[in-house]
């Protein structure tokens, strides 16, 4: 049976090698390979911008063939701008809530968020009562 002290310096240390592994991830993302002069570097740059650019990765993402990032983020733009002229998409009648606040979605959260709290409370009061050894009485 692990005591909660174990438990606990577990706890910490996983959080320690995790936080480790991020720091470690984060600093060989943005650093510069050794040894690479500022020219190699640039070359380097402009190689992965122009593969992101041919397979479509990183900003390219979700960009249709054919349209530079700033033409489809014009052709996105007016999209939107019609669906708000003519009501469609979330600008439609029935999208809009003319009757203020949402009384139905709160009363939904709040049986929710009560059902949380009693089982909650049902697990913390479960674990103290098997933590406690049974007494026994003698008179």
């Amino acid at each position: 049976m692990i005591t909660t002290t174990s438990q606990k310096i577990a706890t910490v240390l996983a959080a320690l090698v995790v936080l480790a592994a991020a720091a470690g991830i984060a600093q060989a993302a943005t650093s510069k390979p050794s040894g690479m002069s500022q020219a190699e570097y640039r070359a380097l740059m402009a190689r992965s911008a122009g593969l992101n650019e041919r397979y479509r990765l990183g900003a390219w993402k979700g960009v249709p063939e054919g349209l530079s990032p700033a033409e489809y983020r014009a052709l996105t733009l007016r999209s939107e701008a019609l669906n708000k002229q003519y009501g469609l998409g979330k600008w439609s009648a029935a999208a809009v809530s003319t009757h203020g606040f949402a009384w139905g979605a709160f009363g939904i959260g709040a049986v929710a968020m009560l059902g949380l709290v009693l089982l909650a409370g049902g697990v913390v009061a479960g674990s103290r009562h098997s933590r406690e050894s049974p007494r026994v009485r003698t008179s």
